[in-house]
């Protein structure tokens, strides 16, 4: 029977809330990341990411041809299969694809990650995860690329058409929010061949 102070569920989070923040220090330190390891977290060769593209792409697959309508496909799986939770603690991790698949949950730096993945599977080697400030101090992770002379900014943390965040770069950063926040700066932006910061 549940306690006055909150249900079993309850208790429990309680709970491993307080060890995770108890030995957040040793986690943070464990996941450590070299620019060399950030960047071959967005792995186009990923198991998990072969076998979910296997489904969205046609089996004539051309970049030229088919890249937008199965990275359509792409973004719609992610924002659809894999729910955004934001993390409270104050912990460094990164999921696998394969982690993130199974328990259909991410933050938005592993959704972004994910979705990296898939497009640099589909062949495009512009693909980037680009994380940002946004106007109330909190990071946000985007993923950004180009296709015959449109930038493309994708958010798999919230649900939007493809095309709500394509045409000039300058306009699509200027119309581009999350919960109602905009971005004040860029931080990173990094994908499997390149990392550059920028503060």
């Amino acid at each position: 029977m549940p306690s006055s102070n909150g249900s079993k569920k309850e208790l429990q989070f309680k709970l491993y809330k307080l060890l995770l923040q108890k030995y957040s220090k040793l986690i943070n330190e464990k996941e450590k990341r070299t620019i060399g390891e950030i960047k071959g977290l967005v792995n186009a060769e990923d198991l998990t990411i072969q076998s979910i593209l296997s489904d969205l792409k046609p089996e004539d697959y051309s970049f030229e041809q088919h890249y937008i309508e199965t990275a359509k496909k792409a973004l719609d799986f992610v924002t659809t299969e894999i729910q955004y939770v934001e993390p409270e603690l104050n912990l460094n991790y990164w999921l696998s694809p394969k982690e993130i698949f199974s328990e259909k949950v991410a933050d938005d730096e592993d959704l972004a990650v994910f979705l990296c993945s898939m497009l640099l599977a589909l062949g495009d080697e512009k693909a980037a995860i680009l994380i940002c400030e946004l106007d109330n101090l909190r990071t946000h992770a985007i993923v950004i690329t180009e296709f015959q002379g449109k930038f493309i900014l994708l958010d798999p943390s919230q649900k939007h058409a493809f095309e709500q965040f394509q045409g000039k770069k300058e306009e699509v950063l200027q119309r581009y929010s999350f919960q109602e926040a905009k971005i004040k700066r860029f931080l990173y932006k990094f994908n499997h061949s390149s990392y550059e910061q920028f503060v």
